[in-house]
């Protein structure tokens, strides 16, 4: 390419120009490191949003790097009082711009119902595929209400 075509990309109308960046101010070695349900659950809790947590589902997805350290968090999904809409593609767009190896998902439920639905099944076996295709492991699906959870791997679900 000549530097007069070279001119006409750099400076075209007509293209937009997609950059992705992650950046922290901490060194990662000090972030909780999440090897357990129960540690999940601590981060999770940090997070989330406790006036919804009874009122509205909500979808997060906790994004891990190599030594299971939660390098992020991403809410990806706000939903009614019984449901709330997951596209997979958004959980891996985050967790390909933070350079996640893994990842844990989380919605609540705000009936405190515990038992993980069809749709929750279903929903978490699309999510461990793509996953699979990406390189990026699901570790877990955990559903949370006001005063407890379920781990979706610790059940055997996953």
């Amino acid at each position: 390419m000549n530097n007069q075509q070279n001119q006409v990309i750099e400076t075209s109308p007509s293209l937009a120009e997609v950059k992705l960046s992650y950046k922290t101010e901490k060194p990662v070695n000090t972030f909780p490191q999440v090897s357990s349900p129960d540690k999940a659950i601590e981060v999770l809790r940090e997070v989330w949003d406790e006036d919804h947590i009874q009122l509205k589902e909500e979808f997060v997805v906790l994004l891990l790097n190599n030594s299971k350290r939660c390098i992020g968090w991403s809410k990806v999904s706000l939903g009614g009082s019984s449901a709330t809409i997951v596209d997979p593609s958004a959980i891996f767009q985050v967790a390909l711009l933070a350079s996640a190896t893994s990842i844990i998902v989380a919605h609540n439920h705000p009936s405190g119902n515990l038992n993980p639905s069809k749709l929750d099944k279903n929903l978490t076996e699309r999510i461990k595929k793509s996953g699979d295709m990406l390189g990026i492991t699901l570790e877990d699906h955990i559903i949370l209400t006001a005063d407890n959870y379920v781990s979706l791997r610790t059940k055997g679900i996953l």
